[in-house]
């Protein structure tokens, strides 16, 4: 059952140069996706290709040009400020950056218990943080619940803003190029982390990147983008062992030894 899924969704960047109009930039071009309950897809492209600006389009940070996003097949385009805030709550992104996304001058206490005071959380939020630590791998908590995040490796500050991102119990979760700026020996232990939370929440989880040999690992099915548009879509293995379009190919062959899916 769809949970979330967009119908020619356009994004147009309107370019300006002093007081002449410059040419307009089509950031996304009648995109048509679907996510599923609990299921795990992959969008990937180049740099360029448009699959950041589908991201935040789908939550918000951008407003869509033109076209529609359902989430449970409600029409999130026409909802006012309040119900797009409530929106939001569903729908948590990871972004690519371990580095710049948490703040240097406070611990990963204060990062993961913000959240669960925004969201005036009824339980004990001691036990509450411990469980998201847990939840993320960073064990035991109490060792890293006074850290700052110049102490903590990159793997870590992506697993303390992937609790973060977790604290409102969001129904998806997108996550942006997670695993980019990491070492290779730690982004396996974030995708499987991915697949992991998937299972034991019954997360919907949208992973964007340019790697095939990451996308390959973890997703049910892709979605291909190259200049804003979708240009092939089906299930992983199909799509990995016999690419019909020509960019694809492409993507393909940059990356030729694949790693073994998890």
């Amino acid at each position: 059952m769809s949970i979330l899924r967009t119908e020619n969704l356009s994004k147009v960047f309107i370019s300006r140069k002093g007081i002449v109009k410059s040419e307009n930039v089509v950031a996304l071009d009648n995109v048509n996706i679907e996510l599923n309950e609990r299921e795990l897809i992959g969008v990937v492209g180049a740099s360029g290709s448009g699959k950041s600006t589908l991201a935040k389009t789908l939550v918000f940070l951008y407003k869509p040009t033109t076209g529609n996003i359902y989430f449970r097949d409600e029409n999130i385009t026409k909802y006012k400020s309040g119900k797009i805030k409530k929106y939001r709550k569903n729908i948590q992104m990871v972004f690519q950056d371990p580095y710049a996304s948490l703040d240097p001058n406070h611990t990963v206490e204060w990062h993961v218990k913000r959240p669960l005071i925004l969201i005036k959380y009824k339980g004990d939020i001691n036990e509450r943080i411990n469980e998201l630590l847990n939840m993320v791998t960073l064990n035991p908590p109490e060792y890293y619940r006074n850290k700052f995040p110049h102490q903590l490796s990159g793997g870590q500050r992506q697993r303390v803003y992937l609790a973060r991102a977790l604290a409102v119990e969001p129904s998806i979760l997108i996550a942006d190029e997670p695993v980019s700026m990491l070492d290779v020996s730690v982004r396996i232990g974030i995708l499987n982390l991915l697949k992991n939370i998937r299972d034991m929440l019954d997360l919907s989880i949208i992973y964007i990147t340019h790697d095939l040999n990451t996308v390959s690992m973890i997703t049910d099915r892709i979605y291909v983008m190259h200049d804003g548009k979708i240009v092939e879509e089906g299930n992983t293995d199909s799509i990995i062992k016999n690419p019909m379009n020509s960019y694809t190919r492409e993507l393909i062959e940059a990356a030729p030894n694949p790693y073994k899916r998890i």
